[in-house]
């Protein structure tokens, strides 16, 4: 008579899977385990069950995967940035580092990958151990297929976010190669220069390639003098002309805030209590930047022909709220 199966082991953080070495530990033999797997368990990566065979969702699989990789693997690159809660582009592939000491393998779509640096886990999810923002942005760069627009603007998002000090980011991409991360500096230049996501560093850029145009400032924050109202944080500001660039992008103005509110609608009204101050806004997407700057530098020189409007806006530039 074959013995009596022990109860499947609920550990935590496990999202209910279990290892083989995990199930031999709780007192199944390798027969039962067998058995299970050909009648009602599931495989979810190699020697990593699930007890039923429904569906597992993305954070159970991302789960398995960590199992499959070993408790000293830490995920990195764009997988990574997607636990710290970054919109990120699609992904092929996840990668885990492991130090030198441990074993390098592939299977489907998780690669382990040996580093001889340092792996430390700056965040962990149940049995998920992240590698920081910065890490993972220069993983992410020299390991995955990603184009620079992505880049730069991952590197931007970690800044924004407050993921990282601009500093800490530096120091991070001094550790490989300068050719492989020279996307991710780029988003990193931008930042400093104010730029708060990738579409504003492409506008910082093309007003840059232009030096006869007057100053531009980024991010500031515009206050109504006479009644002293604030009225929002532009993301371009040409006092001289008493102009507003706005990049209006789909991605960030449409959908639903966290507050409830309509994110087009607010733009839209924003942007009309500058235009009833007597500013000049000037709308802009992000494919325009990227595609056709020359068609946005159009509109700017009629409005640098046409000179500051009369009279001149009662505006006054305050750090952004």
């Amino acid at each position: 008579m074959p013995s009596p199966e022990p109860p499947f082991p609920c550990l935590p953080g496990q999202r209910g899977l279990a290892t083989h070495a995990q199930l031999q530990e709780a007192g199944w033999s390798t027969a039962q385990i067998r058995h299970r797997r050909s009648t009602t368990w599931q495989t979810a990566y190699p020697r990593v069950v699930a007890p039923h065979r429904g569906p597992l969702d993305e954070n159970t699989l991302l789960a398995a995967a960590a199992l499959w990789a070993g408790e000293r693997a830490v995920l990195t690159g764009r997988m990574a940035l997607r636990q710290w809660g970054l919109r990120v582009p699609g992904i092929e592939r996840a990668f885990f580092l492991v130090p030198e000491s441990a074993r390098a393998r592939r299977h489907g779509d998780l690669e382990v990958v040996r580093t001889s640096r340092p792996v430390p886990a700056a965040k962990r999810l149940g049995v998920v151990a992240l590698t920081s923002p910065c890490r993972s942005v220069a993983e992410a760069a020299a390991r995955e297929r990603v184009s620079g627009e992505d880049l730069e603007g991952l590197s931007i998002a970690v800044l924004q976010r407050g993921l990282a000090t601009p500093h800490e980011l530096d120091l991070e991409l001094w550790h490989r190669p300068q050719a492989e991360v020279a996307a991710a500096r780029r988003g990193l230049d931008a930042f400093r220069d104010g730029a708060w996501s990738r579409p504003e560093a492409a506008l910082r850029q093309v007003w840059d390639s232009r030096p006869d145009l007057p100053a531009l400032q980024t991010n500031v924050g515009l206050v109504h003098v006479p009644t002293g109202h604030f009225l929002g944080c532009p993301d371009g500001f040409v006092e001289a002309l008493g102009l507003v660039l706005q990049v209006h992008s789909r991605q960030f103005h449409q959908g639903i805030d966290d507050r409830g509110g309509d994110r087009w609608a607010t733009t839209v009204e924003k942007d009309g209590a500058m235009v009833g101050v007597g500013l000049r806004v000037l709308g802009v997407t992000p494919w325009t930047l990227y595609r056709r700057p020359g068609s946005f530098m159009g509109r700017v020189e009629d409005l640098v022909r046409l000179g500051p409007p009369a009279p001149k806006p009662e505006v006054r530039v305050v750090p952004p709220r």
